[in-house]
């Protein structure tokens, strides 16, 4: 397994987002929920020499000559075999409205088809397509890509009638969500 040292991570967006976000005080909801998502997804408390001590730095830079142009720049300071550091680089630009308009658009229709269900209150099958999802139980929100989209898969599959939250709550242990995400 990889340990991780460092995440440095920037956006430049030059659109109203960044403009709100060059606020301190509205980025700093956006700050803190970028920084917890990590220790959900990585639990250092089971992996104390891999994820125990990391430096994590999340900015958001407001630049209007960007506009709609979104950039997300991400350093990621990794250790391997022995101990020995490499690092990974992302650098992903895009239209911020582009990329949120499918997403949105599915949302909608997702949330149609549930009222037309009966369903209502928080709908943890739809956490696929969210950043900081909610939960309607103790347990708290599923950050785990893999588990979030084998719900979504298990509710178009089976209907309402078999809630992926319902099967899950039924599975005696803990289910293998990638083998059951390969048989869906």
């Amino acid at each position: 397994m990889l340990g991780l040292e460092g995440w440095y991570s920037t956006n430049i967006l030059g659109n109203r987002d960044g403009e709100v976000l060059d606020a301190p005080e509205n980025f700093k909801s956006k700050e803190v929920s970028k920084l917890g998502v990590l220790d959900t997804i990585l639990q250092p408390e089971l992996y104390p020499d891999l994820y125990g001590d990391i430096h994590h730095v999340v900015r958001i830079n407001y630049y209007p000559p960007r506009g709609d142009n979104k950039e997300g720049w991400d350093n990621i300071d990794i250790f391997g075999w022995l101990g020995y550091p490499m690092q990974i680089k992302v650098d992903f630009l895009c239209r911020d409205s582009i990329l949120a308009a499918p997403i949105v658009l599915d949302l909608a229709l997702f949330m149609d088809l549930a009222h037309r269900a009966g369903e209502s209150g928080v709908q943890e099958w739809l956490s696929f397509y969210l950043k900081a999802p909610q939960s309607s139980t103790d347990s708290g929100p599923e950050h785990d890509l893999f588990i979030q989209q084998t719900k979504l898969k298990i509710l178009f599959v089976n209907g309402w009638g078999k809630n992926p939250l319902r099967i899950v709550k039924l599975a005696k242990g803990k289910p293998d969500f990638k083998k059951l995400n390969h048989q869906l």
